[in-house]
């Protein structure tokens, strides 16, 4: 699975990287900073991404990426600022018990009668039609 960055024009990522760039953002914002384009390459944050990448990696061996997010996106998550929080495990435990207990989205059935014959056909005359009746060729009958 891969998800939109929203710091590298659209392209996709990793689950881990996209992790790592929502608690990068949520740091960013507390301190008061915004992050610019490819903010990983710079040495304010290199350091910090890629610890947030381990910790992600770790994390997925576990569980699975949407349940991270949504954990990550909850209440009790929101304040979660590392991946590394000794804490955020049980959060997670607790957003996949949520996701689990969700019904699996049903699809949706399509009733088809066997002897509808669908929308009748509209004959329109074209200029190639016209062609062909002067070449004694038409395809279509006239009324």
């Amino acid at each position: 699975m891969e998800y939109p960055s929203k710091y590298s024009n659209g392209k996709s990522v990793s689950p881990a990287q996209f992790i790592a760039e929502l608690i990068c953002e949520r740091l960013a914002k507390r301190n008061k900073q915004d992050l610019h384009y490819r903010f990983w390459l710079s040495k304010e944050w290199e350091k910090e991404y890629k610890g947030q990448i381990a910790a992600a990696h770790k994390l997925l061996k576990t569980f699975d990426s949407r349940v991270i997010v949504d954990a990550l996106n909850s209440y009790a998550g929101s304040k979660i600022y590392s991946l590394r929080a000794p804490h955020l495990g049980a959060i997670i435990e607790k957003a996949k018990v949520i996701s689990d207990s969700k019904p699996a989205p049903k699809a949706k059935v399509i009733e088809r009668h066997l002897l509808d014959a669908g929308r009748e056909e509209v004959k329109k005359h074209n200029i190639l039609d016209k062609l062909k009746e002067i070449d004694n060729g038409s395809t279509r009958e006239h009324n």
